[in-house]
């Protein structure tokens, strides 16, 4: 018996290659591995083993890898969830394609309540949830839907199987959608379809204390996803500072969760399986920390500075700043309102005319007579004209004569017998003026 599955099984991937048999394969099934074959009538449907699907495939796995991947991504490429709920409806009476419609928003207007469509009709509410409820029956029960429904799950099966069991719906209509596609009835196409035709399948995942709203396979653990959005919250809290996501991947790689289910743990899973966590975010430049971090969900005009300063990485005109804020945030921010927060703030140094940078990247407070008075200080010994130009300009954004007019001021700098600058103390100022 087992030497006759393994023949079939070869003869099953030989026609699998050559395309001329439908394949399908659930990601999820433990116990059996289905091929639907339609080559010839003399094979219907093959099931074998687990154990005896792994043994004959450990050899020409990555192939046959590559070919149901890439029929997959061809499914959902074309897959249209508005044109599949248009097909169904066209198969019902115009007034419960219209219930319908209404109800769950699947044309460009809005959702209606029971209530509305039953003034419409001149019935009452009660009646139209009953309408509701018969009409996605019926639809369940035509004939000459049961092919489109079962392809309309397996296109969902894959999506869902390849990102672990669970998303978002954002993160779902980016899946299923081209961009120009991604538009509110087929949006709301998905939820009709996810929620009211394959409801055996999939469900709503309810929102806890580590978790947000989402869509999952009914198959699904809850707890494994609890685990890895544990291990995210461990690594970014250690890390301290915002992960892109190649560096979160990598130091799942050295978890013991990744140890026991690396398999498992594709790019596409972490990725859903970040989005869905109710304590970790994503700031507008795709990295991740923890929510209550200002420079990941910047609220306050101070975080939203902070952040663009922080990632462009050089100081910053405060009128450049501004635009940068409105750019990113798609929210009007003014100059005049960017430069009083650069002013009141400690953490932002002004390094020239208008232009303001991090004081965590080294630039000192104060204007340009204080940093050459730091400057020298920090020498230890008479500096040249020219020595303090450089080290000045490394601080501030300003012209080689505005350090020279401040080199001349005689209440804090004097020249020696070598003609180099030194630093005149507090008590010899003191000793001057009186």
């Amino acid at each position: 018996m087992q030497r006759q599955s393994h023949n079939t099984l070869i003869l099953a991937k030989k026609y699998l290659i050559e395309g001329e048999f439908v394949f399908f394969a659930n990601a999820l099934v433990v116990e059996y591995i289905v091929f639907l074959l339609t080559v010839k009538p003399r094979y219907a449907i093959v099931t074998f083993s687990k154990r005896i699907f792994n043994q004959a495939m450990s050899d020409e796995n990555s192939i046959l890898e590559k070919v149901i991947s890439t029929k997959e991504a061809q499914e959902i490429q074309a897959f249209d969830p508005l044109e599949v709920v248009n097909r169904l409806m066209s198969q019902l009476h115009e007034k419960e394609a219209d219930i319908l419609q209404r109800r769950f928003g699947l044309q460009e207007a809005e959702t209606e309540t029971l209530e509305t469509i039953g003034k419409f009709y001149g019935v009452t509410r009660e009646r139209i949830r009953q309408i509701e409820n018969l009409s996605i029956k019926k639809i369940k029960a035509l004939k000459d839907a049961s092919q489109l429904l079962y392809n309309t799950e397996h296109v969902f099966t894959a999506i869902f199987s390849q990102c672990g069991g669970f998303l978002t719906e954002e993160k779902l209509f980016e899946k299923v959608f081209e961009r120009d596609k991604n538009t509110l009835p087929h949006q709301r196409s998905v939820i009709f379809i996810l929620g009211k035709l394959l409801a055996h399948k999939f469900v709503k995942h309810i929102p806890d204390e580590k978790t947000r709203y989402a869509w999952r396979l009914r198959t699904a653990s809850i707890e494994f996803l609890h685990r890895v959005i544990d291990t995210f919250h461990i690594i970014i809290t250690e890390h301290g500072n915002p992960l892109e996501f190649q560096h979160i991947h990598e130091k799942v790689k050295t978890t013991d969760v990744y140890k026991e289910h690396g398999e498992k743990l594709t790019e596409d899973v972490l990725d859903a399986y970040l989005h869905i966590s109710k304590h970790i975010g994503m700031n507008p430049f795709g990295e991740y920390g923890l929510r209550n971090w200002g420079i990941i969900a910047p609220r306050r005009m101070h975080d939203k500075i902070y952040l663009i300063l922080k990632k462009d990485g050089n100081p910053m005109h405060f009128t450049d700043i501004a635009k940068k804020i409105t750019d990113i945030f798609c929210k009007k921010a003014y100059p005049p309102t960017v430069h009083n927060e650069l002013i009141l703030r400690k953490e932002y140094v002004l390094v020239g005319r208008g232009i303001y940078a991090l004081q965590e990247w080294g630039y000192r407070p104060g204007v340009v007579a204080d940093v050459i008075r730091d400057i020298v200080k920090e020498a230890g010994r008479p500096l040249s004209r020219d020595e303090v130009v450089e080290k000045v300009l490394e601080q501030r954004i300003v012209k080689r004569n505005t350090i020279h007019l401040a080199l001349t001021n005689k209440k804090f700098f004097r020249k020696n017998a070598d003609n180099k600058y030194e630093v005149i103390e507090e008590q010899q100022i003191s000793e001057i003026s009186e």
